[in-house]
């Protein structure tokens, strides 16, 4: 069951932090059309998967539960945001914070 969720884990946290940081937050995607901006999620995700591998594979020592899942998740998901610029700038979007206006 451990093994399961392991695989599982780093994709269902992704696109879970990332619809909550791209649609919940002030932040803007510029430049590129709607295919280059999923080409850059899905960059993002591919991004997302190999650095919760390696926390997970780095911070196994610590436990299989608490260094090889609570550690390597809550790292992963404070990184979110540096990976998802890393991998919209590789198709050209740039993402950028917007100045929310309140009514």
């Amino acid at each position: 069951m451990l093994e399961l969720m392991v695989k599982l884990l780093p994709v269902m946290l992704f696109w879970t932090l990332s619809a909550l940081y791209i649609g919940g937050l002030a932040v803007d995607a510029r430049c590129g059309n709607g295919v280059t901006r999923v080409r850059g999620l899905l960059i993002s995700f591919i991004l997302f998967v190999v650095v919760w591998r390696v926390l997970h594979s780095l911070f196994l020592g610590l436990g299989e539960v608490l260094g090889g899942i609570v550690i390597t998740s809550f790292l992963s998901a404070f990184l979110l945001w540096p990976l998802t610029w890393v991998g919209f700038k590789i198709v050209g979007v740039s993402v950028e914070g917007t100045h929310a206006h309140s009514h």
